[in-house]
Parts: C-alpha cells; structure tokens; sequence
C-alpha cells in the first residue's frame, strides 16, 4: 500500500488582522474596458486607411474585444484568482500581434514579434486553470518554455530576417513547431494526470476545457501547414484560425461561470459572523467556504485531549488521510492553536486569503472554547477571558473600517453583472436561468450581510462614538423615547463602548418586544471613571434576567469588564436597568 504524502500545511500568523490591501478593483476594470474600447476603434479607424487588410484588422479587433470581455468577467466573478488576468494578459497579446496587419512600420515590428505570444498565454491558462497559479515545477517549465518558444524564438526569426540572414530565420521558424509540439505534449502530459486525480465533479469540468484548449492551441499552429496544400486562401485560413482562438476565452469564462467555483466574497461577512448570538461550528465552515470561494473547504478543531483533530460532531480526523491537493492552514491564538482550516489548493492557489480568514476564524473559535472553561470562575481564566473581549473587540473594530466600505458595493455591481448576463441575447436558458439565480442569492446576501454588520458593528459606533451611535438607535425606536446625554471629555476604551451599546440595543429591543412600553428614557453620562447608563420604561415590567440568554451574556461581558448592572422590574411598575463600566 502506497504512503500517503504528508498534508502541505501553512501556519497562520498570530491574531491581528493587517490593514486591507486598499484597492478599487470594479473601477480599475471599467477602466480597462473603456481602454479597450478605444483601442479597438483606434485600429478600425486605422484600418480606413488600409483596404487591403480590412478582413484582419476587422476579426482582430473583435478577438481582442472578445478575449478582453471574457478577462473583465472573470476577474471580476473570482478578484482573488488570476485566472482572469491571464485572460486579460491574452487580449492585450492578441491586439499587440494584430498591430503588423496596420501597415504602420514600427507597429509592424511589435505585430510581428507578438504573433504568436497569445499561443504561450493559451498554455498558460491550461495549466493556471482553476486556481490561477502554476503548480509544480514541470508546470513551470513548461509555460516558461512555450514564452520562450512563442515570444523568444519569434524575435529571432525576425531580427534575422530584417538582418537579411534568411537561412537563420527559415531555421528559427521551422524549429518552432517541434519545439512548440513538444511544449504541447508536455503540457497534455501534465493535464491528464491532474484529470486523474481530480473528483468526478470538477473532472466534468476541466476535460472539455483541457481538450478544447489543447486542440484548438495545436490547430491553430498547424492549419497553414494543413489547408495551405489543399489549396486553401489566406482569408481562410485566417478565419479559421482566428475562430479557434476566440473560442479559447469563452471556454474558460465559461469555466469559472459554470464550473462550480464558488465566487471569492470578502472578509467582512466573518467578522459580522463573530457577533452571530450561537453560531454552529457547521456555520463557520459556511461562512469561510462562501467567503473563499470553495465548496469543499471544511473547519476541524485542536482537541488538546486526544492531541488531535476532531470536526463539528467531535469525531477524530486523521490530516494523513486527504488527498495531496488538501491543504492545510493551522488556525492560532498568538502561539496556542486552536483548530485548522483544510481547502483544496487547486481552487485557493495563494493561501493569503485562507490565512487571513483564519485570523477571523481564530477569534470565534478561541471565545467558543473560551467561555465553556470561564464558567469554573477560574482568576486565571478570568483575566485571558478580558483579554479575549478586548481582543474580539479590537480585531471587530479593525475588521470593520478595513472592509466596510467595499462589500456591499462589489455585491450590487455582482447583482447587476449576473442580471446582465441572464438579460444577455447570447445567453442560453441554462445560463440565464443560472445567472437569474445567482442575483437572487446575491441580493439575499446583501440584505443579509447589512443587517449582520449593523447588529456586530453598527457604522455610526465605529465613525462618530458611542454617544451618535445611542442618539441614532433611540431616534430608529418603535415608540417615544427620550435621550440625555452630556459629551465625554475623554475617549472610553474601545471595550467599554462596545459593551455600553450592546446592552442599549438589548434593553431598548426587550422594552418594545416584551414590556409593551409606551415610552422610554436613556440617561448617558461619564462620572470620572465610571460609565453611568440608565434605561427606563413604562412597561408591564417583571422582566428576568433568567429569561434570555442575551441579556445574561451581556451581564457576563460587564461582570469581565469590572462593571455592574442592577435590574429593577417590579410587576406593574415598568422596568429600570442602571449599568456602570470603567472608562479606561
């Protein structure tokens, strides 16, 4: 019986989430469109000028469009994969060789040298797809050697033919078919073996889309050779060639649309997660599988007692037994681990994303584990157990002024492409059908996802302070209600505020769901140190704390913090909740 590899595995750093890459990726790929657009009329309007090419400029300014639109799509269906950057890479190569049919000499030098580059990126999406990274080094090889063969070798020719070295130009280009044959059996080598060892779901996949893409590469180089005999024009030919390659595009947009890869999201959906009131380990996995974009990514969790893995039901896991394209991501609280996250390295080539959603993850998991030890009413644990509110609260604040402006943005300008795509005339029923489905599930989310960060984090606590975030819950109410509130001449600590709103929101939402209250009163003032809150209502009163676990946690959250709480709802007599935190 063979022995398994070992399972790659990547330690996360400790918990404390980097700043956002500060981009604006939507804005940046409009922009390339409208670039595009522009220069594909600037070589229809050259052509004008060129009767006798008219045909080539023509076909190549549509497979520049063409190569152009399936890239934008598909960076902007999957920003953290690169697969649509190659494809964008490609178009670029294909307008730089369709710039020797202008007849414009030092354009024709560039067309010339760049004829054959888009065969080289062709060979670089088969073995890019679906991660977008090269995996191994014969992977590596082989691309550098098609780059070599495609741009390399065709410069030579050309430089010898201007140097008027004939010989060595005919040399140079007959030995690029053999060669670049080869690069082609190497490359169908390597993609049959990772359709071996693919499962039956993305082997569905990647076997049209490996075939397709290899033939198509191969036809394209040898169609002269074969059509040129028989008779066949130049226009033709030309044609053809040219339709096997806009072919080569669709295939792969159609891939990452159609194949089952799960649109990458963005981590601001996990750290609205941290504020879920009993979220399921189950939901973890959800939540990281949604935000990655892999559905078969799966959560285990360190058991210290058995010195291993076990996963939601607490049964072991063995990291020896999966496959060779599992990775592994440890999960950790500054040196302690915690659980880890297993993902598919063909779907998640760069494990940057898996490792900053374990920096989320770790807050969840460590909290969860956490809370369960702290009810013994250990000192010890008690201070780890302030560490972690002050923790939670600091990466929560952090999480969200790095992500809060740009997820729900990117999921309007989703729902609108995939609209745009069920709307298309182009588009099949099954696609239509796919798309409709997708903008459903993606405006659901968004609705979803602004409730969730406002009920974790609402803006106006983290933009203006506690005192605007209380005047903007109060004036939301469903019923009267007055606030009194004098301004703080010295910053709270950030644990202090967080903990000072949630309990609001909690005791304003039990006044209007359970005390039947007509009328509420919020005092907020800072009395040196000391936090003063005091809500009053005029409801049924009677309320208990032992009546929901919301305000029993919250109580607990104070009881860390070194504050206190006293609760008096007498029968009849309406309800009065006087909180008092440390400021510092």
């Amino acid at each position: 019986m063979a022995e398994t590899a070992p399972l790659p595995i990547t330690r996360s750093i400790p918990v404390r989430l980097r700043g956002g890459r500060a981009r604006s990726l939507q804005l940046a790929l409009i922009i390339l469109a409208v670039c595009a657009l522009v220069l594909g009329v600037f070589q229809l309007a050259v052509e004008a000028q060129t009767p006798d090419a008219v045909w080539a400029v023509s076909l190549f300014t549509v497979l520049f469009w063409i190569w152009m639109t399936a890239g934008i799509i598909a960076w902007w269906r999957r920003p953290n994969n690169a697969i649509g950057a190659l494809i964008v890479i490609g178009a670029i190569t294909v307008f730089l060789g369709g710039l020797g049919n202008l007849g414009i000499p030092f354009l024709t030098v560039i067309g010339e040298i760049s004829a054959t580059a888009v065969l080289a990126v062709m060979v670089h999406l088969l073995h890019a797809f679906p991660s977008g990274r090269l995996r191994g080094r014969l992977s590596i090889a082989t691309v550098f050697s098609g780059y070599v063969i495609a741009i390399g070798l065709q410069s030579l020719a050309y430089v010898a033919s201007v140097a008027d070295e004939p010989e060595l130009a005919m040399i140079v280009s007959i030995a690029q078919r053999p060669l670049g044959l080869a690069v082609m059996v190497a490359t169908a080598v390597i993609l049959i073996s990772r359709l071996i060892d693919a499962d039956r779901i993305h082997r569905r996949v990647l076997l049209p889309l490996f075939a397709y893409g290899i033939l198509a590469v191969v036809l394209i180089s040898l169609t002269p050779n074969v059509l040129g005999p028989l008779g066949a024009d130049e226009v033709t030919i030309g044609t053809i060639q040219l339709a096997l390659n806009a072919g080569i595009p669709i295939a792969f947009l159609l891939g990452v649309l159609l194949g089952g890869f799960t649109r990458t999201g963005d981590l601001e959906a996990l750290s609205a997660w941290l504020g879920i009131e009993g979220a399921t380990r189950p939901a973890v996995a959800r939540a990281l599988s949604t935000t990655l974009g892999d559905n078969s990514l799966r959560v285990f969790y360190w058991a210290p007692e058995r010195k291993g893995y076990v996963d939601e039901h607490g049964t072991d896991v063995d990291p020896a037994t999966f496959p060779d394209h599992q990775g592994l991501l440890e999960v950790r609280v500054d040196t302690r681990l915690v659980g880890a996250i297993v993902y598919d390295t063909r779907i998640i080539g760069d494990p940057y994303p898996v490792r900053r959603a374990a920096e989320v993850l770790a807050i969840a998991v460590d909290r969860e584990r956490l809370t369960a030890e702290l009810i013994a009413s250990n000192e010890a644990l008690m201070q780890s157990r302030v560490r972690l509110v002050e923790t939670a609260d600091r990466e929560r604040s952090r999480i969200a002024r790095d992500l809060h402006d740009g997820l729900q943005v990117q999921l309007v300008l989703l729902a609108l492409e995939a609209q745009k795509i069920a709307n298309s005339p182009d588009a099949s029923d099954a696609t239509s059908a796919a798309s409709a489905e997708l903008r459903r599930g993606i405006d659901a989310a968004a609705a979803d996802l602004r409730s969730l960060v406002h009920n974790v984090l609402p803006a106006a606590l983290v933009e203006q302070g506690l005192i605007a975030a209380t005047e903007d819950i109060v004036d939301r109410l469903a019923i009267p209600a007055t606030l009194e509130a004098e301004p703080f001449d010295k910053p709270l600590a950030p644990a202090t505020t967080h903990t000072a709103y949630f309990i609001l929101a909690e005791v304003l939402t039990n006044a209007v769901k359970h005390s039947r209250a007509t009328f509420v009163t919020v005092h907020l003032r800072r009395d040196g140190d000391i936090l003063r809150l005091d809500i009053e209502d005029n409801g049924v009163g009677g309320a208990r704390v032992s009546h929901g676990t919301g305000l029993r946690g919250l109580i607990d959250r104070v009881d860390v913090l070194g504050g206190s709480v006293v609760i008096s709802s007498p029968r009849g007599g309406g309800t009065e909740v006087k909180v008092e935190l440390p400021c510092a």
